[in-house]
């Protein structure tokens, strides 16, 4: 096998270190070139540098969206402080309604299909629930979004509505 001598070995590390520099200043030199203000001050044509400050400027005065990043009680406060009045929350009824037909899945989980057209999922595995198609269901919110459905036997399972 060749052995590399002492001179052989720096050519490669300087070679090695030419490469990685190189890219090194080609990416920066890449990233300068991103600035849209340095993109229009790079322009030779007066009348087009200039409609490219112009239109940077304007980009950047624009009024970004206010609300974007803040949690539910920054944004009741921000509201609030603009003097936008909230539309008054409209509490969530239940939904009495006949199952139409029922299909059971994997794991203890059903698809429940009512007589008004909407098409639920269990979400949590119930082994013995007795309901069978015509009876009467009524379909609850819960908290965080949760909804929950109740058969006539008064057992309650989670589900989350497919349509």
């Amino acid at each position: 096998m060749h052995q590399l001598n002492e001179i052989d070995t720096r050519r490669i590390g300087i070679a090695f270190c030419m490469l990685i520099f190189g890219q090194f200043s080609a990416t920066v030199v890449a990233q300068e070139s991103t600035d849209p203000m340095e993109v229009c001050y790079r322009m030779s044509d007066a009348d087009k540098r200039h409609a490219c400050f112009d239109q940077e400027m304007q980009r950047r005065h624009a009024k970004p969206a206010d609300t974007v990043g803040l949690d539910g009680k920054q944004l009741i406060i921000k509201r609030r402080e603009a003097g936008v009045q909230p539309e008054p929350i409209k509490p969530i009824k239940p939904i009495t309604a006949a199952v139409a037909a029922l299909k059971s899945r994997p794991g203890h989980q059903y698809y429940f299909e009512l007589d008004n057209g909407q098409v639920w999922e269990s979400t949590d595995s119930e082994g013995d629930l007795l309901l069978g198609p015509h009876e009467t269901v009524v379909i609850r919110p819960g908290v965080l979004g949760a909804f929950f459905l109740k058969t006539p036997q008064g057992r309650s399972i989670r589900v989350h509505r497919l349509r």
